[in-house]
């Protein structure tokens, strides 16, 4: 058994990383009981307490949204990205200087709540990257051709291929880096 087949809840990867990830949105309590959640030393959420707003009625991400850039992928297979797919991101943003505290990267994957107004009220995205994500899927209100710019609602949206085939594909990656020096003015 590898490190990548290991199984945690959602409950527990909150805890184990609530200061490097941010982990919010509705994740099944279900999967503990009271007795486990207090038998353990894990704090359990009551359905009937009041939380504070960024608490678990918001939509999980990986970053801190620090210069409000929405990173949006379709993974099945993980919470966010493969450890390679994570690594390209992070040397694509550098590139850009750019760090994860600076966005908000969700992985869209039957995540019904992925959609333009909830995006909006939560994240308040002035620059959004759709990686291999179809933005009409999202309830995106304009159309976005791969690797054009653009804008509506003093946003800049631009769609791309997978970061897979961004890592792939040298053509691939030499148009969305043209397109992130024109969006991030570098």
């Amino acid at each position: 058994m590898g490190l990548d087949n290991i199984k945690l809840s959602p409950f527990l990867v909150k805890k184990l990383y609530e200061n490097n990830l941010m982990f919010e949105g509705n994740y099944k309590s279900q999967s503990f009981s009271d007795k486990t959640a207090k038998d353990i030393n894990l704090e359990h959420h009551d359905k009937n307490k009041k939380y504070p707003q960024n608490d678990i009625n918001l939509m999980r991400h990986l970053g801190k949204n620090e210069k409000n850039i929405l990173l949006l992928v379709n993974r099945e297979t993980h919470a966010f990205l493969d450890d390679a797919s994570l690594s390209f991101l992070m040397n694509i943003l550098n590139a850009c200087n750019i760090s994860m505290q600076d966005v908000a990267l969700i992985n869209v994957h039957g995540n019904v709540d992925a959609i333009y107004e909830k995006l909006n009220e939560q994240f308040s995205p002035s620059n959004i990257i759709f990686f291999d994500t179809a933005p009409h899927l999202l309830n995106f209100p304009v159309q976005i051709p791969l690797y054009k710019i653009q804008k509506y609602n003093k946003q800049q949206y631009l769609c791309a291929a997978s970061l897979s085939e961004l890592e792939r594909n040298t053509e691939e990656k030499k148009k969305l880096w043209g397109c992130l020096r024109a969006m991030f003015g570098i």
